[in-house]
């Protein structure tokens, strides 16, 4: 299964390329993108037909366009951005995903969790530990904060900093985007009430 390409900009969509702030947010990021582990977020499925990679470029551009705009750390919001959804288990299965290294990032969706364990709830500290493991060069404290409190207020503590803040709004305003329509939002929770609640294993 091939999916590591150096080729990077045939992988990032037109308007982040096509900016004016591109070439200054690519040689923040680069490395990142550039990295076999990061690479294959473009397996991992986000919301509906956007793969985790294509969601975390988007997240992390215009969090880095907003950082100049409010006066912030633009280089904390380019990767925290990136990272923030850079966790080690996928949540949606693919058949990518079930082959990808023998199932290895699919093993904890076949686990019954109480709800409280669930993606929703546990997928920000996931990507907050995964990011050090290999990106530890990159550790930082305002990082390592916005990547484990972007999913406020579900996870009850906001984020410390100014770039955090960020984060978390563009995450939720691209999260809110990526869904096909508002019409089909019902249908969504209903299935997933059905599979939490009803489907046998």
């Amino acid at each position: 299964m091939n999916y590591y390409d150096e080729n990077l900009i045939k992988y990032i969509d037109a308007s982040v390329v096509l900016h004016p702030l591109f070439d200054e947010w690519m040689l923040i990021v680069e490395e990142i993108l550039l990295n076999k582990e990061f690479q294959k977020r473009k397996l991992f499925m986000h919301h509906h037909n956007l793969s985790v990679w294509d969601h975390s470029i988007l997240v992390s551009f215009r969090s880095f366009e907003l950082a100049r705009f409010f006066g912030a750390d633009e280089r904390v919001c380019a990767i925290a951005g990136l990272l923030h959804d850079f966790y080690s288990q996928v949540w949606l299965s693919t058949p990518e995903i079930e082959e990808l290294e023998g199932g290895k990032y699919a093993t904890l969706m076949k686990e019954k969790k109480p709800f409280y364990k669930m993606h929703a709830f546990t997928h920000a500290n996931d990507a907050s530990l995964n990011y050090v493991k290999f990106f530890p060069q990159l550790e930082n404290k305002k990082i390592t904060n916005s990547i484990k409190r972007h999913m406020f207020p579900l996870t009850l503590i906001p984020p410390r900093y100014k770039e955090g803040f960020i984060i978390t709004i563009v995450d939720k305003f691209n999260s809110v985007h990526e869904l096909p329509s508002l019409r089909l939002i019902p249908k969504i929770v209903k299935d997933k009430a059905y599979k939490l609640f009803f489907k046998k294993n």
